[in-house]
């Protein structure tokens, strides 16, 4: 019989969901959801993505309760310091060159794709990104302190 303590994998669902409800209620509220005449507005995206990260949020944390506690290994974190670098990432350099920055080294140095597979995976995750969120649903991406003034 093993113990079940409440970890990491208890308390990173709960954070996972209230930052889908923050992506979801700002996405409704800031930058509107649909527009009878126009469409998705810029809130589309994030607000379905927001319901979807709740939605995995609840299953992940029920799960979690039936998962046998495993040792805390580096190995385990590294999307989490990947993601807290995007973050702190997207505010110095903006979203673009974070994203870009981030699918290139994760491909290569952690994945060990060779770079042709990191290239082409590259240019279409990009061109979707660009193309789709910030061309066509206009989503308003973090510029960063950098790039903010222009």
């Amino acid at each position: 019989m093993h113990e079940n303590k409440i970890g990491v994998k208890n308390i990173f669902p709960i954070i996972t969901f209230l930052m889908g409800g923050v992506f979801s209620i700002v996405g409704f509220t800031k930058y509107g959801f649909w527009n009878a005449s126009e469409g998705p507005m810029p809130g589309f995206f994030p607000s379905l993505v927001g319901i979807a990260l709740c939605f995995v949020s609840v299953l992940a944390f029920a799960q979690s309760f039936t998962e046998k506690t495993e040792s805390s290994k580096l190995y385990n974190w590294y999307p989490v310091i990947c993601t807290l670098a995007i973050i702190l990432a997207c505010l110095v350099v903006g979203m673009y060159i974070s994203i870009a920055v981030f699918l290139i080294s994760w491909l290569r140095f952690y994945e060990k794709c060779s770079w042709k597979t990191t290239l082409i995976v590259f240019i279409i995750m990009m061109t979707i990104v660009i193309g789709a969120f910030g061309l066509w649903l206009e989503v308003p991406f973090p510029k960063g302190l950098l790039f903010n003034h222009f």
